[in-house]
Parts: structure tokens; sequence; C-alpha cells
């Protein structure tokens, strides 16, 4: 059966640096799944790289469509996943690792379970205020959006025993030495 990665945490707990350092470690085993959103592209960011950046009419014809996995509406966006994505990893041999919000994350472990071996991760951060540090030091979000993000934090807190393990990323090394003890010894995903 293939495996199937999980990395899920609110906004601002780090999970796609985790997940970019966990891949950059291990090309050999694991690909980010590259989502699809509605949102705006940030500084920095690649189309087809970070997300596929597509228009709200655009995603809204792709779940009339059939072609989304999931997808869920966070911070006034949509983001979701495509069955093409998936399948172009496991293709290639490697292991997707799926880098989502956790109202995503819990809906697709649910729905990909029965056809995949699904291991889930929550990244929790050190304190609800370092949370509120990290978003709003990024600068990339309003007051507006950052007030959302924390709000939403406040609940997404809440899921994190829906999911097969819990790390926590107050020191990020410290946190890629507990991801990689797991993939190694419980998981067998690495040697």
């Amino acid at each position: 059966m293939n495996s199937i990665v999980i990395l899920s945490g609110p906004s601002g707990v780090g999970k796609t640096t985790i997940g970019y350092k966990l891949i950059s470690n291990h090309p050999n085993f694991f690909e980010k799944i590259v989502t699809t959103t509605s949102r705006s592209i940030r500084d920095g960011e690649k189309n087809g790289i970070d997300y596929y950046f597509i228009s709200k009419n655009q995603f809204e014809k792709k779940i009339e469509q059939g072609d989304l996995i999931e997808y869920a509406q966070v911070h006034g966006n949509y983001y979701g996943s495509t069955y093409s994505e998936l399948h172009r990893i496991l293709e290639a041999g490697k292991i997707p690792m799926y880098i989502v919000d956790p109202q995503g994350a819990i809906y697709l472990k649910n729905s990909l379970s029965n056809d995949f071996l699904v291991t889930s991760f929550f990244i929790l951060p050190p304190s609800i205020d370092e949370l509120s540090n990290r978003v709003t030091n990024r600068g990339t979000e309003s007051e507006e959006q950052i007030k959302i993000r924390m709000e939403n934090a406040n609940y997404e807190l809440q899921t994190k025993n829906k999911f097969d393990y819990n790390i926590v990323n107050d020191d990020f090394d410290k946190a890629i030495e507990d991801f990689e003890k797991i993939f190694k010894n419980n998981l067998g995903f690495i040697k």
C-alpha cells in the first residue's frame, strides 16, 4: 500500500518550512503535493512550486468538475489538491507530502485512508503568544487577516488529537530531528 504523509497545524506554526526541510533532507523519499489556491501570490512564491494559483472562478469550476480530492475555504480563500498531482508523485516512486491546514488534513486523512497508508502530523507552536508573534512578524498579512488567522488557530489547536503525531516547533532543528526519528523508527520511511 502506498504511503502518504500529512503535515498540518495553524497558520504561522512553521509547517511549510519544516516540510521543505524534510523534503530537502530526503529528496528520494518525499515530494510535496503542490496544492491549488485562489489566494493571491505572495512575494517570493512561484506558481507550480508553492501553489498552483488560480482565480476563485477557476477554482469553483474545478469543484464542479470533480477534479479535487479535497478543498476548503480558509481565511476567505479556497485551497485544495487534485488527483493528478497525487498520481504524478506516486508514479515517480515517492511519498506524497501534503502541507495543509487542519480542516483539509482531517478530510484528506479520512478520504484517503482506505486506499493509502496515511500518517498525519500536527505541528504545535510553543505557545499561542509565540504563534501570534510569528504570524505578525512574517509581514505577509494585514491586521484583519492576522486577526482571522489567530481566531482560526484557537479552533485548529483543538483538533490536534485527530492526528497520529503531535510535534512542537519550539526549536526548528529539534522538530526536524523529532520528525526524522518517527520516519525512521516508527514508519521505516528513511534509513
